[in-house]
This record gives C-alpha cells, structure tokens and sequence, in this order.
C-alpha cells in the first residue's frame, strides 16, 4: 500500500493512502497449476535422492553434524522451557508436557530446514 506523509507541525503529520485494489483485481493462483502430478512428483524425488547420492562425504556429514546441533538445540531449549513451568507441571501435567513438545523437535526441525542441513 503506498502511502504519503506531510509534515505539517512539530508532531504532527497528514497521511494520505492510495486507495486498495479492488477485489477483481487480485487474483488467487491456479492451485492446479503449481501442483505436480505424481509422476512429477516422483521425478523429482528421484533428482533429489541422485543430487545427495552424489555429493561429497565430508559434506554430508559436516551437514549432519549441524542438523545434529540444531536437533539438540531445540531438546534444550524444550527441557528449559518445559522445566520452567513448575506451577503448570503441578496443576496440569499434560499441558505442560504440551508446552514442552511445542518448542523442541519442530524448532530443531525448522532449524534444519531453513539452513539446509542433513538428518541423514
């Protein structure tokens, strides 16, 4: 959205906005046309496993030894953040083993996603 602002005093300014598209104007992508058909799909797979089969061993295990660290960041910061809840784990166990499970693996899982390591 664009938007213009005009100085008029000390602390104080107008603001004029471009007025927003019109609903028509703005179109959802086709859905159906970024999806991959199956054998697309599998094609795919196939180019990722044969891109990792051949890349160099030290590689691959310097970016499991990170995708390690992240998994192990994300249990650490799972038992401090669950450990940090005495007064939940005393009313409402579940929950807070709830609270505890939300930060651990999907946080070292993101971690390993965004950065690109290797669990394997």
């Amino acid at each position: 959205m664009l938007s213009l602002a005009l100085i008029t005093a000390p602390g104080l300014a107008l603001v004029a906005r471009a007025p927003a598209p019109a609903l028509s104007a703005v179109r959802a992508p086709n859905l159906a046309m970024q999806l991959a058909t199956p054998p697309e799909g599998y094609d795919g797979a196939v180019a990722a496993g044969i891109k990792k089969a051949n890349m160099d061993a030290g590689k691959i295990f310097g970016l499991g030894l990170m995708s390690g660290a992240h998994i192990g960041f994300g249990a650490f910061l799972m038992l401090t953040v669950g450990g940090q809840c005495p007064g939940l784990a005393a009313t409402n166990p579940g929950l807070q083993k709830i609270v505890a499970g939300a930060f651990g693996l999907p946080f070292g899982l993101m971690m390993t996603l965004v950065t690109g390591a290797e669990l394997f």
